[in-house]
């Protein structure tokens, strides 16, 4: 393969037309190109979402404690085990 070849731009359609010319090394190298191109652009992409949320300002939330209502605790009675005749 000239060096032309191998830094050619490959697309969906070049798939498409090395299938039908049953070549598949080509199918292959033009697959991988895309395949890993996606993978590069999209992980480039995800670094710079996680850079920029790990050294973005952050923002202090206040929390206002929330009111306590205690009930008073009340014992329940005895019960009694003997009978009154």
């Amino acid at each position: 393969m000239s060096e032309t070849e191998q830094q050619k731009e490959f697309s969906t359609v070049d798939i498409v037309d090395y299938s039908m010319q049953n070549n598949p090394l080509k199918v292959n190298d033009a697959f991988g190109h895309l395949i890993s191109s996606k993978v590069v652009d999209m992980l480039a992409t995800k670094k710079q979402e996680v850079s920029t949320n790990m050294f973005a300002d952050k923002v202090e939330v206040e929390v206002e404690p929330e009111e306590v209502i205690t009930e008073p605790i009340t014992e329940p009675e005895a019960e009694t085990t003997e009978v009154q005749v």
